[in-house]
């Protein structure tokens, strides 16, 4: 069958100009892709699919959405034998094909910035966003495998077009299909194969807990937005039963924070909380109605419907692609008259009486500044990443599993600087994980989704304990600060450096601070090498490096105390920190005088460690033990282990006789 023949099959327009290749021999190699019957299946989807990029040497990046269950393996094995049918691979070099929203999924996203063309694959139940939209320069949807696909693979491995055998390709599962066409079998063989067996059964679906719509008081670690909410839902009560005119009401907020912390989901739950509808608008939606008339229009469009539904919640996100009318470009005329539209909507109350508009942005420093005037989006919110339970937290809203504690410590520890979306992602894998094996969602079926971790060897972890206990003893011992927790890890990411320990503080009182202020925290900072030195005569080189390291930040503490604050040898300043950097390498007195005060603070500290040893040893063995101590658990220890002094204010009498 020739390239003509074959896209007349599929449906496809007629190849002109550079003719894109169809993989042509029985199970030939296409690069190091083998065809069997069921990938040609998924081959002629994919061509019809990306027919208007299957052109040779086309440049793209592709998301394909399947729309059938289990097909992942053999449809990315066709988007690779798609992707060497348009351009020649170097030997050695294979088609960039990846799963989109699999675990690797962010960093294939940013390896293919510079490549010509790749394909990403998403899975039915994986969900799609406008970040994906603008990575791709396509999105399209794979159609269902058609019996005009079946009658041209069969008739490409020179086999009859039998109607049972095309009943049996057309609804035989993927997994079967995969399984029974290998490599090196004929797709005869392979289809007697499959009809001596019974379809199978669709499995009996295990029963999922319902997970409803979050609210509130599911929004762990989101800090103060989370009060505000409560506020504002107090507040619309208030409104809706006439005891409070809309002026009272707080209409407008900002969120701002990385992609995938989860503004979407706060909005969501907001309105749940709230007991209002939420209308979704967005800078990039009403941009894509067309003309800048159709853009004010579109978003106008949507203030209205919010005023209809009133009282309600509108949301609109990318606010920051508004940009500010302070910068001057070819667009400017444009985005001035997108901004002023955008004011008109948002001034006055009774405009928009009843409508809370809540605006969620990345770069809120690139917002007009009349956007965050009084009235307007004045409120600011900024939401991090979650911290470890929350991220607990967000695991068990979307999973209904509560982790042991060896599982809790692993997740912990792998999902370290993952957002809640991503974690959100991790149980949408773990319960297709599940689902494959017929198994109800465990805590395993969340471990084997984690990054692969590497457990610590019990002399690592020692010295990791030992490191912590000295930061919380002297910092008890000298008063620099109430410590709430003390930690250690007993697993690390494979290649990756991370926070392993640490010891978290309270919040100091605000108020000047002394030169015995920035002594104290200097010798909090050298305190975990000195517990390294007292107990095994070295410390190791987790304590340098970094800018957050301890003698990194001990280092500029000292050269902060005796060249920017006049609290050193004189009064003098000598500048910033970058200029103090400079004289510390390039004079040796001003570089002396940082020695001295690092060393003296080095050696207090040793001397602290060495009186209150059976303390940091006690502290060292609880570590050991449970990996995690409160802030109450170290002062007890401590006080149960100071030695007993003899006040020197009165001596001891003598005897008559003395």
């Amino acid at each position: 069958m020739d390239i003509v023949e074959f896209f007349e099959v599929v449906n496809e327009v007629p190849s002109s100009g550079g003719k894109p290749r169809v993989p042509w021999k029985l199970s030939q190699p296409d690069g190091d892709t083998f065809i069997t019957l069921p990938v040609f299946i998924a081959f002629c989807g994919i061509a019809s699919a990306l027919r208007s990029r299957n052109r040779r040497n086309a440049r793209f990046k592709a998301i394909l959405c399947l729309s059938e269950e289990s097909s992942l393996s053999v449809y990315m094995t066709a988007a690779r034998a798609f992707l060497n049918g348009i351009a020649d691979y170097k030997p050695g070099t294979r088609p960039f094909v990846s799963d989109w929203g699999g675990r690797y999924s962010n960093r294939d996203q940013f390896e293919v910035l510079n490549k010509d063309r790749a394909i990403f694959v998403k899975e039915p139940d994986k969900s799609l966003d406008d970040e994906a939209r603008l990575f791709a320069d396509t999105v399209v949807d794979v159609p269902p495998r058609s019996r005009r696909h079946v009658e041209a693979a069969l008739k490409r491995f020179g086999m009859p077009a039998i109607e049972r055998d095309i009943e049996l390709l057309l609804s035989e599962p993927w997994v079967r299909l995969d399984k029974a066409f290998q490599d090196g079998r004929s797709p005869t063989l392979s289809l007697q194969r499959l009809r001596q067996l019974p379809l199978p059964s669709a499995p009996a679906a295990m029963p999922e807990a319902e997970v409803p719509g979050p609210t509130l008081a599911d929004m762990h670690g989101y800090g103060q937005v989370v009060k505000w909410g409560y506020d504002l839902a107090r507040d619309l009560t208030d409104y809706k039963s006439g005891r409070i005119r809309w002026e009272d009401v707080d209409g407008g907020v900002l969120l701002s924070g990385p992609s995938g912390t989860g503004k979407t989901t706060f909005v969501r739950a907001l309105a749940s909380s709230c007991g209002v509808s939420v209308i979704a608008g967005s800078f990039s939606a009403w941009q894509s109605a067309g003309s800048l008339d159709d853009f004010l229009k579109a978003m106008r469009k949507d203030f209205e419907e919010a005023k209809r539904k009133a009282p309600c919640i509108l949301f609109v996100d990318e606010v920051d692609s508004f940009g500010s009318r302070n910068i001057r470009d070819h667009n400017g005329a444009y985005m001035t008259a997108a901004i002023a539209g955008f004011l008109e909507q948002l001034d006055g109350f009774h405009r928009r009486e009843g409508v809370v508009v809540v605006g969620a942005c990345n770069h809120p420093d690139n917002l007009d500044p009349a956007i965050r005037r009084a009235g307007r989006l004045d409120r600011h919110y900024q939401i991090a990443l979650p911290d470890a339970q929350s991220r607990l937290s967000i695991l068990k809203f979307h999973s209904g599993i509560e982790l042991d504690q060896s599982q809790a410590e692993m997740f912990g520890t792998a999902t370290e600087g993952l957002s809640g979306a991503e974690i959100e992602q991790l149980a949408r894998d773990a319960r297709r994980a599940a689902r494959r094996s017929q198994e109800s969602l465990a805590g395993g079926h969340i471990v084997n989704q984690l990054r692969p971790l590497t457990e610590l060897s019990e002399d690592f972890l020692r010295a990791l304990a030992v490191h912590e206990a000295g930061h919380a003893l002297v910092s008890m011992e000298i008063g620099h600060g109430e410590v709430t927790e003390v930690k250690i890890s007993r697993y690390r990411i494979e290649g990756k450096s991370s926070q392993l320990g640490y010891v978290q503080y309270g919040q100091i009182g605000a108020r000047p601070k002394t030169r015995a202020d920035y002594l104290n925290a200097i010798a909090v900072c050298l305190a975990g090498i000195a517990a390294e030195m007292e107990v095994f005569d070295l410390f190791a080189d987790g304590a340098s490096g970094s800018e957050t390291a301890d003698l990194n930040r001990a280092t500029e503490l000292a050269t902060m105390l005796e060249g920017s604050l006049g609290m050193g040898h004189t009064l003098l300043v000598e500048g910033s920190i970058e200029q103090l950097e400079r004289l510390r390498s390039y004079n040796p007195d001003f570089r002396r005088r940082v020695h001295d005060v690092l060393q003296s603070e080095f050696d207090r500290v040793k001397s602290i460690i060495q009186a209150r040893r059976s303390a940091l040893d006690a502290i060292v063995e609880r570590l050991m033990e449970t990996n995690a101590m409160s802030g109450d658990e170290v002062v007890e220890i401590v006080r149960r282990h100071r030695m007993p002094t003899v006040s020197l204010a009165k001596l001891p009498r003598r005897g008559m006789g003395a």
